[in-house]
């Protein structure tokens, strides 16, 4: 058995720690442990998977254009809308020739896309992402090739999804409502439909429910009424778009930063009035964020008590920037750590909670925020897939600090099928690359390392959120 410094340096590291996050990491493993990841992606590879973080899809990407494909998975391109006037990119993107002309001379639509697609075609996620579809689809490895052997697909594009699912062995997907495009009931359902035999369990979101009572002019003891009526429903019959709901998640952070309990309704009552008042101008973006501070919080609280009560998760947006939609620097996972301790009465009642995407690219924060603190959990999605090769030193540094038994698989996937499939075939080949340090270096069995891999993948998700398979 080695010791820590000589495994440290077998990995790569020059000094420090993984989970400090300044030290220089090895790009791949070492010899020794290419050899044990070989060995034990063999097994890796065959396992099942649940996505415990992801979205519904259309079929408005059925027929795509390389640009079109590009522009809906880069997280650049992703509020693509939010770079000009309300409406303006919707109108651009449903008008003939001679609107798409005159938009674009009033607000340079060609030129905003142009340096996105530019850029994003240049990052090597695209042209790894590019092989890897090709390899898939039997095509030639060029962007053109790829997308013109997906349209070719797309002609049975639900079965065409059905076929990446398959491939991915998705057996659970946790379905974040909150984020669905333009579906509604039978659209999610007919996405549902299309995925068979994987599972889909529906994630409700708490700002789904305030989106429905926030424009109405009601007073504050009719919104309380209605949010719990709503939120009951969508967690216990079938108020979550048709179906029942297995957990719930929360997107306030980066709207607001620090995110604490509130359990004043008085309080909640003076921010609801504050809200309401469209007279009201903000000084800036930020001052705006924080509207109606109180009232959120207050609402979050009481989902919060009612996932407490049904042992359910929630699920709180971390890390990941949807820029310029939101605030960047609020987005730290330890602004959770109220939400976590949940404290009241000087007690900590400690609820499942779950920072998603990894707290990605404050990855150490939230590791440390779960080893600290026994029902926080760690969740993969986003960081997986987009950070291809360097999952092999994030999954280790992870795993320095989060115990097996809290990290989740999962994928944010969104708009196009190909990130579920991607999430999948990348994860497991890089958390086989991570553990095969584990085996070479004997910190793990392998027997250890390959039901550490069942844990991430599919275990640890099924007894989070109580699943019965």
């Amino acid at each position: 058995m080695v010791d820590r410094r000589d495994m440290l340096k077998t990995m790569g590291l020059a000094t420090g720690t993984l989970l400090g996050g300044g030290a220089a990491y090895a790009a791949t493993p070492s010899p020794g442990a290419r050899k044990k990841a070989a060995m034990l992606h063999e097994e890796i590879a065959a396992m099942p998977v649940d996505d415990s973080h992801c979205h519904p899809v259309t079929d408005h990407d059925a027929q795509t254009t390389p640009d079109r494909f590009l522009e809906r998975i880069s997280l650049a391109g992703f509020p693509s809308p939010d770079y000009f006037p309300a409406g303006v990119y919707a109108a651009w993107l449903a008008g003939d020739a001679a609107k798409r002309k005159e938009l674009d001379a009033r607000y340079g639509i060609d030129k905003v896309r142009g340096e996105i697609f530019y850029h994003f075609k240049e990052s090597v996620f695209v042209k790894y992402m590019t092989k890897e579809m090709a390899k898939f689809l039997g095509c030639k490895p060029d962007l053109t090739s790829v997308i013109a052997a997906r349209n070719e697909r797309g002609r049975d594009y639900w079965g065409y999804v059905n076929a990446l699912f398959r491939d991915a062995r998705i057996e659970n997907a946790m379905i974040d409502t909150g984020y669905i495009e333009d579906l509604k009931a039978p659209g999610i359902a007919r996405f549902e439909d299309a995925v068979k035999p994987t599972r889909a369990r529906r994630i409700y979101r708490v700002e789904t429910i305030q989106a429905q009572l926030f424009e109405q002019d009601i007073d504050f003891e009719e919104l309380e009424r209605k949010f719990m009526t709503l939120l009951r429903a969508g967690l216990d019959g079938t108020g979550n778009y048709g179906a029942r709901s297995y957990g719930m998640k929360s997107y306030l952070m980066p709207e607001i930063g620090v995110v604490k309990p509130l359990f004043d309704p008085a309080k909640a009552k003076a921010s609801w009035e504050t809200l309401k008042d469209k007279s009201i101008v903000y000084e800036d973006r930020e001052a705006e964020s924080q509207k109606g501070k109180d009232l959120r919080r207050y609402l979050l609280t009481l989902a919060l008590e009612e996932c407490l009560a049904r042992d359910m998760p929630m699920q709180f947006h971390a890390g990941d920037g949807e820029a310029p939609g939101i605030i960047l620097r609020q987005q730290d996972p330890y602004n959770l750590e109220e939400m976590v301790r949940f404290d009241r009465n000087g007690v900590m009642r400690m609820p499942k909670i779950v920072p998603i995407h990894a707290g990605y690219p404050l990855v150490g924060q939230a590791a440390w925020l779960s080893h600290l603190y026994t029902n926080c959990y760690f969740e993969l999605s986003i960081m997986t897939p987009f950070v291809h090769q360097g999952l092999f030193q994030r999954y280790l540094q992870v795993m320095e600090a989060v115990p097996l038994s809290k990290i989740l698989f999962g994928s944010d996937a969104y708009h196009v099928p190909e990130l579920f499939w991607l999430a999948s075939i990348w994860g497991k080949r890089y958390l086989a690359q991570a553990l095969g340090v584990y085996v070479d270096q004997e910190v793990l069995t392998a027997d250890e390392a390959i039901e550490a891999a069942r844990m991430i993948l599919y275990k640890n998700n099924r007894r989070l959120y109580n699943l019965e398979a």
